[in-house]
């Protein structure tokens, strides 16, 4: 498991208050794929619910093949 403090996809509380409802979903997501968790702390860490993930996951994919290539550098 990755370190919190390591894993730079999360953001502090006032960079969080400025991010949309949109990205902090797509944060979440990410968070999850990496393997952070539990669950349900990394929903509350990013102020999202189960409908936010599930509302924003095919955009997430989109924006995962789209940057795929460029992070296979």
């Amino acid at each position: 498991m990755i370190p919190r403090d390591y894993f730079s996809i999360y953001v502090t509380e006032s960079e969080q208050s400025v991010l949309t409802r949109q990205h902090r979903a797509w944060v979440a997501l990410y968070a999850l794929h990496a393997g952070q968790g539990p669950r349900a702390n990394v929903l509350r860490t990013n102020e999202v619910t189960e409908a936010d993930l599930l509302e924003f996951e095919d955009s997430w994919r989109k924006l995962r093949r789209r940057n795929l290539p460029q992070l296979h550098q």
